[in-house]
């Protein structure tokens, strides 16, 4: 069996067409279709005309609040044209081949549960990292939807109790959207000059209050994730404090998810996850909740770095397509 997988993102849609040997034949990129439902439609026949008698269907990967059976796009995720509407029924209609599809953070937990780093687990947790928290919950190798299909949708953990706004969730705390925010401010750099730059001065309208007043003209240098690393690594005292309120935070966050869920293994991925030193530096801070609890091994998590890292929608996809036409 093949299938064309396609992957959505906020920027740009992945492709690939993949084999139930999880073997990508074929891949490349075309631009997010944001526009309109008929950009949408027409982005998929378009790509799915190249490959037409060559797969058995196709999957799709999304982001947003997704009920997998009906197809409905609930809510949430940058794709607002499809909000209420089944994406599969559209597509089926379009392309007239069996379609499947799943919220792109329980992808990637499907990925690793296939033939990735939890395909020796019965249950496991799914953590990617990226501009925010994205993540699954596998359980008896399958993905644990729970009520409004929310689990594993892990960006809204407290990770400073007593704080209640936004900045307390781990999606501000521990996605690179928050923390180059406030690496922004701290260095005085232009938000306008960022990556995401209108949700970055959106925050600032939000939070600016909470920071100094910045000292002279903001500084033009773009503080994506990369950058981030770069400083920390080079010994930035700026970066490193933030850095240190990062680990800190995720740490916190990852400790929870294993106490609450006991799972057998925590992958994480996402683009972040290529860092060197995240995942020694993950795996020490929550050793300290470990030691300083008393509980020793009982319940230490154990972390791991994806299989797959930038292309794991696309197997996540693919496999949600096997099992749901097997």
């Amino acid at each position: 069996m093949k299938v064309l997988a396609l992957d959505f993102g906020g920027s740009s849609v992945k492709y690939g067409i993949v084999d139930d040997n999880a073997k990508i034949e074929e891949s490349g990129k075309v631009p997010a279709p944001l526009s309109s439902v008929e950009a949408f439609t027409d982005t998929v026949k378009e790509l799915y005309g190249k490959y037409r008698g060559k797969v058995s269907g196709i999957g799709i990967s999304l982001p947003g609040n997704i009920d997998p059976e009906s197809g409905v796009l609930i809510g949430s995720g940058v794709y607002q044209k499809l909000y209420g509407l089944s994406v599969t029924d559209l597509v089926k209609e379009a392309c007239e081949v069996p379609v499947t599809i799943e919220n792109d953070g329980k992808c990637g937990a499907l990925s690793e549960a296939w033939k990735g780093a939890l395909k020796d687990c019965k249950d496991g947790v799914v953590i990617i990292l990226g501009s925010g928290i994205a993540g699954g919950l596998i359980k008896d190798r399958k993905i644990h939807s729970g009520k409004n299909f929310n689990a594993g949708e892990l960006s809204y953990m407290v990770t400073s109790p007593g704080d209640y706004s936004l900045l307390s969730s781990s999606c501000m705390a521990v996605g690179m959207l928050g923390v180059t925010y406030k690496l922004c401010k701290m260095k005085n750099l232009d938000l306008s000059f960022q990556d995401s730059s209108e949700t970055q001065i959106y925050l600032d309208s939000l939070f600016a209050s909470r920071f100094p007043a910045p000292n002279g003209e903001p500084k033009k240098i773009k503080a994506d994730g990369k950058q981030f690393f770069d400083w920390v690594n080079e010994g930035d005292s700026d970066a490193l404090q933030v850095y240190k309120e990062f680990m800190t935070a995720f740490g916190s966050f990852v400790f929870n998810v294993q106490i609450c869920y006991a799972p057998e293994r925590i992958v994480i991925g996402g683009g972040l996850s290529r860092e060197e030193r995240i995942i020694p530096d993950l795996i020490a801070e929550t050793d300290k909740y470990c030691e300083g609890y008393g509980i020793g091994d009982m319940m230490r998590p154990e972390i791991v770095r994806s299989a797959y890292l930038g292309e794991s929608n696309l197997y996540g996809a693919t496999y949600n397509f096997i099992i749901r036409n097997s």
